[in-house]
């Protein structure tokens, strides 16, 4: 893997964690994630004003693709009601490209090499006994842990049709444009009937991460499917959870959190994993 494609995705993961870390400090995580999906709109019109709709072709996976942001948004969400952000999310974003490298193998007949399916073990097991490592700290409930890992299963299910429907319109920005659309339709009726309140409120709440959350994510996401169109789903999306070094970093510089051993270790885990998928 090119080093321009690994500085992309690396940036795509800062901006990632910069999203997630606005969202973060949003005292209600619904009005958090409405204000994500709803930023992305603005920059989603226009860059389908620039590159114009997608295929026919990918109209089914733009359809699979929105269902399955709804389901990562709705099972994230009821996650954090049994467990905190610093210990949910680590759980369902390391079990995801373990989840996409086996799906990328075996259906999608995408070849990656040993060093780099090395890479993505030592990226997601690190990530994964962080999140582990929080969770046990909080002596959080088990169905906290378990919606979790259904929500990983959404964020790989989603990478894959994603990355498919991506090389399909040949386009990241028209596929993605479409897909955010839909995606933001489905989350404003699931909003309306479960949490009417948030459709109201959530722009005078949460303005920041409306504008600059909204923008990171859009752009966050964009740059992973571009990538997909030149390197294996599995590779791109191991890179893209690195975000939570950022994060890490991000915690220790504006809330002044503490870098722990165990905290340093793991992002030496992390650096490892993109050493060894630099290598292809």
């Amino acid at each position: 893997m090119n080093t321009i494609l690994i500085f992309s995705v690396l940036s795509a993961a800062f901006l990632h964690a910069f999203w997630n870390f606005q969202v973060k400090d949003t005292p209600n995580k619904a009005v958090g994630m409405a204000a994500v999906t709803f930023g992305h709109l603005p920059l989603a019109g226009i860059g389908l004003w620039y590159s114009g709709l997608p295929s026919i072709e990918a109209a089914p996976y733009l359809f699979a693709s929105a269902f399955l942001h709804l389901g990562y948004q709705v099972f994230l969400l009821n996650a954090y009601r049994y467990g905190a952000l610093t210990s949910i999310y680590p759980i369902a974003r390391g079990m995801a490209p373990l989840l996409i490298t086996f799906v990328s193998m075996l259906i999608l007949n995408e070849v990656i090499e040993a060093h780099q399916i090395l890479g993505i073990c030592i990226i997601s097991i690190s990530i994964i006994c962080f999140g582990i490592k929080q969770y046990r700290l909080a002596n959080a409930e088990i169905t906290g842990l378990m919606l979790a890992c259904a929500t990983g299963c959404f964020i790989a299910g989603y990478s894959v049709i994603d990355a498919i429907g991506t090389r399909i319109a040949g386009n990241a920005m028209a596929f993605y444009g479409v897909s955010t659309f839909c995606s933001a339709v489905l989350f404003a009726i699931y909003m309306r009937i479960a949490n009417p309140g948030v459709l109201t409120s959530f722009h005078k709440q949460a303005r920041n991460t409306l504008i600059f959350g909204g923008t990171a994510s859009y752009l966050a996401y964009v740059i992973v499917l571009w990538a997909c169109l030149h390197a294996p789903v599995a590779v791109v999306s191991s890179l893209r959870e690195t975000s939570l070094l950022f994060a890490i970093i991000l915690g220790a510089v504006f809330l002044k959190e503490k870098i722990t051993i165990f905290k340093m270790i793991m992002i030496a885990s992390i650096l490892c994993g993109i050493f060894f998928i630099r290598l292809g």
